[in-house]
Order: C-alpha cells, then sequence, then structure tokens
C-alpha cells in the first residue's frame, strides 16, 4: 500500500497529498504546480524558485524582494514536477544539460497568469525559476509608482524634447520595465509610430508594434534594432542595453531624430554615464545623445498595524523619529506589507555634458546635479522615514545612508 503523507507550508495552510513510495503522476503534478501558483499569487509573489537537493525539493518565492521557504518536500517530487512545469511554458523536457528559456499565459480561476521561464542544471537536477508578470501594475498612473509631482513634470520636459536616449536604471527587479510601460501608455496617445523590441514583451499594448527577440532564430537586439531603424519610428523602446554593440545602435538612433527608451542596469543616475563609457562609447556620441536619467529603486512598506514610533540616535547624535517593524498577522509576520518605488531624475544639462566631455569623476558629476536640482535617493530615504512609510533599518540595508 502506498504511504500518502501530507505536507503543509511553512506560510499557509494548503496542504498537498504525494506518495512516498512512488513518483508523483502528473495529475499530482498538476495539482501541486496549481498549488504553488495559487499561493505564489496570493502572496504576490514576484518569482517562484524550484529548488533540486540530495533528499528534498525545496521552493521558495520572492515576495517583497525577500525570498521566503514555501514547500519543502521529498525530492521524489521533483521530476513530475519540473516535467509539468518545462510542457507548460514550452522548455525541452528532454534538454537537462543547459540552459533553457519558456514563457506561458496560464489559466487559472479565471484569471491569465503570464510567466517568463528559466532553467539552469545544476548537480542535482534543473533549478527552475518562475516569474510572475502582474499585468495589472503596467498601466498604473506615475503617482502609485511612487513618483512626486516634481518628478512627474521632469519627466515631462524630458519628453518633451523629442529625440535623444533616456534610460531608465536600476538593480534586477526594481521596476524599470513597469516605469518603462507607464511611459509608453503616455506617449501612445500621441501620433507618433511606437515600436519596441523586448525580451521578452510583457505586455502587449494596441497601438504599438512590439518585436519580440528570439536568440534562437538570429533575431537579437541588434538585428531588430537595425531593422527598427528602416521602419520610419518616432519613437523606439529598446529592452535593455546589454552590450557596446546595442549601445551604439541606440545612440547613434537618438542622435538621428528618434526619441529611444532603454533601461539598464546600474545603482543610480550618475553610475549609468560611468557605464556607457565603461562600454566605450565616445563622450561625444554620449553627449549628443543622452537627455535623461530616471534611476529607481523599491523600499519595503512598514506595516501599519504592527509597527511603532521610536526616537533613536543615528549619525553623529542626530536624533531621528522613525518607524519600528514588529510582526502581526496582517504582515504575514514580517513587520512589511507592499513596496514603493523611489527616483533620482537627472536631466542632462550642459554643464552635466561639460562634466561628461571632461571626464569629471563621480562626485564631482553628483554635485554639479544636486546643484541643479536632482534630488538624490538618501533625499528620498529621509522623506520616508519621515512620513513613517519605512523604517531606518530598511533604508540602510537597501543603500547604507
Amino acid at each position: 500500500m502506498d504511504i500518502i503523507l501530507k505536507v503543509k507550508s511553512d506560510i499557509n495552510n494548503l496542504e498537498f497529498n504525494y506518495k512516498e513510495t512512488i513518483k508523483l503522476d502528473e495529475d499530482d503534478a498538476r495539482n501541486l504546480f496549481k498549488g504553488i501558483l495559487e499561493q505564489s499569487i496570493k502572496e504576490n509573489a514576484s518569482d517562484i524558485h524550484i529548488e533540486p537537493f540530495d533528499d528534498k525539493l525545496i521552493i521558495r518565492i520572492r515576495v517583497d524582494g525577500e525570498l521566503k521557504e514555501a514547500y519543502n518536500l521529498p525530492i521524489n517530487s521533483y521530476q513530475a514536477l519540473s516535467s509539468v512545469i518545462k510542457l507548460e511554458v514550452d522548455m525541452n523536457i528532454m534538454e537537462k544539460r543547459l540552459p533553457q528559456d519558456g514563457r506561458a499565459d496560464i489559466k487559472l480561476n479565471n484569471k491569465s497568469i503570464d510567466i517568463r521561464a528559466s532553467s539552469i542544471p545544476t548537480i542535482y537536477g534543473e533549478k527552475i525559476v518562475l516569474r510572475i508578470l502582474n499585468r495589472e501594475v503596467f498601466f498604473r498612473d506615475k503617482k502609485e509608482l511612487g513618483f512626486l509631482e516634481k518628478d512627474i513634470d521632469k519627466i515631462k520636459n524630458i519628453l518633451n524634447k523629442n529625440s535623444g536616449l533616456i534610460l531608465i536604471a536600476g538593480p534586477t527587479g526594481s521596476g524599470k520595465t513597469t516605469t518603462v510601460y507607464s511611459i509608453l501608455n503616455d506617449l501612445r496617445k500621441l501620433k507618433k509610430n511606437i515600436i519596441t523590441i523586448e525580451d521578452p514583451v510583457e505586455y502587449k499594448i494596441d497601438g504599438i508594434n512590439q518585436i519580440q527577440v528570439n536568440d534562437k532564430l538570429g533575431l537579437n537586439f541588434n538585428v531588430g534594432l537595425r531593422s527598427i531603424l528602416r521602419q520610419d519610428p518616432d519613437i523606439i523602446m529598446v529592452g535593455e542595453i546589454r552590450d557596446i554593440d546595442t549601445a551604439k545602435i541606440a545612440i547613434r538612433a537618438a542622435m538621428t531624430g528618434h526619441l529611444v527608451i532603454s533601461t539598464i542596469h546600474t545603482n543610480d543616475s550618475i553610475s549609468s554615464i560611468a557605464r556607457l563609457i565603461d562600454m566605450q562609447i565616445p563622450t561625444y556620441m554620449i553627449n549628443a545623445s543622452l537627455i535623461g536619467i530616471i534611476s529607481q529603486k523599491l523600499v519595503k512598506k512598514v506595516c501599519t498595524k504592527c509597527s511603532h514610533d521610536i526616537l533613536i540616535n543615528h549619525n553623529n547624535n542626530e536624533d531621528i523619529n522613525t518607524k519600528v517593524a514588529r510582526v502581526c498577522d496582517y504582515c504575514k509576520n514580517t513587520g512589511y506589507i507592499g513596496r514603493t518605488g523611489i527616483y533620482e531624475i537627472l536631466e542632462i544639462s550642459e554643464e552635466i555634458k561639460n562634466c561628461i566631455k571632461e571626464m569629471k569623476d563621480y562626485n564631482e558629476i553628483k554635485e554639479v546635479a544636486i546643484k541643479e536640482g536632482m534630488i538624490t535617493f538618501k533625499d528620498r530615504y529621509e522623506r520616508l522615514i519621515k512620513d513613517k512609510i519605512t523604517t531606518l533599518e530598511e533604508c540602510i540595508m537597501i543603500n547604507n545612508i
């Protein structure tokens, strides 16, 4: 007789039956996968990590930027579960030695869930990561994303230039794509030919021509961008500037009368300029194309139900009135619930261009930018602490202030 065990998640009361003595069959695996998805969406998770080890399968989910263990299952549940997932996201189930990417639109409780998948071989099997794309956030108002009125005005001033390169900068998972889509949603109301090249296309937008990168067929950012330039575009969105070739083509497009929007992985606005220089882009090309940089990070919001005020001494006897995170059922014993965006917006002025031309260092360019009105991340952190939206502890963890 098969032994039926009850596996209970560490973060919820869902239970899954599986057989200890044999592998899961396909129906069991599909039910397990559905349960994992349902719980992850309920928790508002952005990613699901399927991680095989010697004698167990650990499933972790990322909520508000942090990974936490959701399920700890016997390793005999892995094979059927991984096969079901790979079939769902259109991966080759026979290929286990090389990394793969996949994607799927999955119907779940009458809702369409957009999932981006990635697998990589480990010594115990393929680790699979599923990114859950929340379509509802892509068209949020800029105020909902955390932009202040002065931020929105600055962005409008940059976009009104009609041509040039705008960079959306930040680390992985900082909401760059959401900001890009918010800008595109505003621009599509104009009588413009807008073309994007993305990897992947994360949301379909009426009135915008979107191109999906397909490396297997040779359609990468470079090839796609060269072809876009022959399509009489007004506005071009490049999903990400990853290498020197893509950077040069995007910059040349911006120099020839097109408005180009792209993302780049850097820590702040000034670092984005240094990154372009590191990619061997001549300074004259940067000055001729770059018109603005929006750099962003996500900060966790303290739970309003269980947090309390405290006066602490910080940085040379400076007293700071801040919130302290505690734990309760409402925030699922984390002390925080949800995140908000913080932003640095740098308009490229003549003074900044002179700094780039003269190859000034990071601190000199930042000093000029602050004099011209750029609000730094440090300023944003202080505002969030003062307004009791987050804690000093969270700000120190995100950026050592």
